[in-house]
């Protein structure tokens, strides 16, 4: 018998069946921008989950988000203009070294069961979600600070993520389910992919296969798992 099926479709085992799997979603952190208008946008601040069941002005919000940040004068601050085409130059312009893209937020792990949540800490991106592969092997993570999350692979064979350096709250998942729950992620990445390229071949056209390959390439997504 298999498990509850993580995100992206793939059954992952549990040991308890009254147990709630954790959720492990790629999240952006969003601002709202203001009096923006090359394009529909949303009003939303915190985090927003990249996966293919973003709307059209969701999708926008995040490919503004992403080019405000990685804007070279002012991360914090559109980049400005009024051709959209030149607006996401800073997107497809990114050279292919890893950091020439910087994706602010990372991947949120939450308990359905008690509430509980992961969220990522200050200067992590969603660019660094696979290293979370490496924790089965006892490999260090670095969640950000502020307030600073960590992980703790413990005895029994499970992880805790804390939320803090406090340890104030914490979601624990299995060690063997954890590819499973990564596998998720990459499909909702794999999702926001064909999203984007539905509202780029809308919005900026001349630019669509650009746009898609530097985030695929930036994020991960399509690449071999090593």
């Amino acid at each position: 018998m298999t498990g509850p099926r993580a995100s992206g479709g793939r059954a992952v085992p549990h040991r308890d069946a009254a147990r709630h799997p954790p959720v492990l979603q790629p999240v952006l952190e969003v601002a709202p921008l203001g009096d923006f208008t090359l394009w529909p946008v949303t009003d939303v601040e915190g985090w927003l989950v990249l996966s293919g069941a973003l709307s059209a002005p969701e999708v926008g919000t995040a490919v503004a988000r992403i080019a405000a940040y990685n804007h070279l004068d002012e991360r914090t601050t559109w980049p400005g203009g009024t051709d959209p085409l030149t607006a996401v130059r800073p997107v497809v312009a990114a050279g292919p070294e890893p950091g020439a893209l910087l994706v602010p937020g990372g991947l949120r792990l939450s308990d359905p069961g008690t509430g509980a949540r992961v969220e990522p800490g200050c200067c992590n991106g969603v660019e660094d979600w696979r290293e979370w592969y490496g924790l089965r092997a006892g490999a260090l993570l670095d969640l950000g600070h502020d307030p600073t999350p960590w992980a703790e692979p413990r005895p029994d064979g499970t992880l805790r993520v804390w939320a803090d350096e406090e340890g104030s709250s914490w979601v624990d998942t299995d060690l063997d389910e954890l590819t499973g729950l990564l596998d998720g992620v990459r499909a909702d990445l794999a999702g926001f992919l064909r999203a984007l390229r539905s509202w780029a071949d809308d919005v900026v056209p001349a630019a669509a296969t650009d746009l898609v390959a530097s985030l695929d390439r930036h994020l991960q997504v399509t690449g071999p798992v090593a």
